[in-house]
């Protein structure tokens, strides 16, 4: 256990005393400050090891707070925290020496677990369990991020039906990692895991792959896929790269429940759950015509749509440090972490070959190089002279520094601002909201009625 005490900045009363208390009772030495001035005065006459940041202070920007302290202090580990897991901002936290980042709310086991590790070399971020440890797992996903939680949630729900599942997203999203959750929790669990590629199967066998055919002269019988699926699931992966003909048989198939192999008329019955992925969008090739439309609704009873890799936030750090503990045990390397610099590549990077990408880049590290932290010079060279992503264009075309955007405003403007943006984004929602802030719903509701905008029968709840 480190010897310099920790170091808490947020002006929030209840965060001070939740974080203090959880931290004191786990046997640290806690200094707490409630903004930029106090905070730079304690660190001047007791050198803290671990500052735990909030990025927005009374008096200052938690960035520049961060920044300062690693100046003064280069051993100090720092780690910022927000109420808005955006990734821009940690991107700017980790670039002026930010070591992790969090988002509220902050979850007392989780904040030990995170200065532990801090600690220990390791960060682990705003990283938590997608649901808790006791419910059925999705089969290797990861990621905290909401659009994640969202889908969890549905493959938690539709698991325990029959329902046909259609899943879409790019290539290198994880499709078929999120079918295999969906059967290793469903009924189906205990039958075959089928998979039938549709886009690299010949055209000419492609019939026979999926309904098989009877013994022929110079041809042993041949059972399909959709055979071997009985009793299991056949998940039909690039469905909308099937031909017409084909797409009808699969129809006639599933209407029937019976498969009829090539060569006979004789049909055996079949039962299996059915999951079908696409690249391409299946309503645009409905459109065009190159995908029939009562297939199409056959088939997406729920639809799943798996986000790219760079609309999910903080998930791709998340993603990178749990697949390089994966790959480091495999391989009997030492890396434990990513270093700040690379996080903040990893966060500014596009990634257009997503979750696949991302494990080459990983694999290409740990072939090549060995720990304890990947830096910068370990990785590819196209990662390492990236340049950085520009996510708010400049109109003006000339290169000014960002605007202050409480600039000319009240500390009483700038909170209403915040909430009805956190509410705007929340999509209405007003405990979605005060989750985000780190703060209950009634205090939101309280706040909206002293602005004269009651929240209740008029939003979402």
């Amino acid at each position: 256990m480190s010897q310099k005490p920790i170091l808490i900045v947020d002006d929030v009363d209840t965060h001070l005393t939740l974080f203090t208390a959880t931290l004191e009772a786990a046997g640290y030495t806690v200094l707490s400050a409630r903004s930029r001035a106090e905070a730079l005065a304690l660190s001047a006459t007791t050198a803290p090891g671990i500052a735990l940041v909030d990025l927005v202070l009374p008096d200052g920007d938690g960035i520049e707070l961060i920044k300062t302290l690693k100046d003064r202090d280069p051993s100090i580990k720092l780690i910022a925290i927000t109420a808005f897991a955006s990734v821009d901002r940690a991107v700017s936290a980790m670039r002026n020496g930010a070591m992790d980042f969090l988002v509220k709310p902050i979850e007392p086991e989780h904040l030990k677990t995170t200065i532990t590790n801090t600690l220990a070399g390791r960060s682990i971020g705003q990283y938590v369990q997608p649901y808790p440890a006791d419910e059925v797992e999705t089969d290797g996903l990861i990621g905290s991020s909401d659009l994640m939680q969202d889908i969890y949630s549905t493959i938690r729900a539709v698991a325990g039906s029959a329902a046909s599942v259609f899943i879409t997203g790019e290539n290198g999203t994880g499709k078929v990692k999120a079918a295999a959750a969906i059967h290793d929790q469903s009924g189906y669990k205990d039958g075959a895991f089928v998979k039938l590629d549709c886009s690299t199967a010949a055209p000419n066998t492609i019939e026979a792959e999926l309904l098989g055919h009877i013994a022929m002269p110079g041809a042993p019988e041949k059972i399909g896929v959709a055979e071997l699926a009985n009793g299991g699931t056949l998940l039909l992966d690039e469905i909308c790269t099937l031909s017409l003909p084909m797409q009808a048989r699969l129809l006639n198939m599933l209407q029937s429940g019976v498969i009829t192999p090539i060569g006979t008329t004789s049909g055996r019955p079949a039962e299996f759950r059915l999951i079908c992925t696409s690249t391409v969008d299946p309503r645009t090739e409905v459109q065009a015509g190159r995908f029939r439309a009562d297939l199409f609704y056959r088939l997406n009873v729920v639809p799943i749509h798996l986000p790219p890799l760079r609309a999910r936030g903080l998930d791709v750090v998340e993603i990178a440090e749990t697949e390089l503990d994966r790959l480091c045990a495999r391989e009997e390397r030492e890396f434990r972490t990513l270093s700040t610099e690379v996080k903040a590549i990893f966060l500014d990077h596009a990634w257009p070959g997503n979750i696949r990408e991302l494990m080459n880049v990983l694999w290409n590290v740990i072939v090549l190089h060995d720990g304890p932290v990947v830096n910068v010079p370990d990785l590819p060279p196209y990662l390492r002279g990236a340049p950085r992503v520009q996510r708010t264009p400049n109109p003006g075309g000339a290169s000014q520094a960002p605007a202050n955007p409480f600039a000319g405003k009240t500390l009483a403007e700038i909170e209403r601002n915040a909430v009805e943006a956190a509410i705007s984004h929340a999509g209405g929602s007003i405990p979605t909201a005060a989750r985000a802030l780190g703060v209950s719903p009634s205090t939101l509701y309280r706040k909206l009625e002293g602005w004269g905008r009651p929240a209740r029968g008029g939003r979402k709840f």
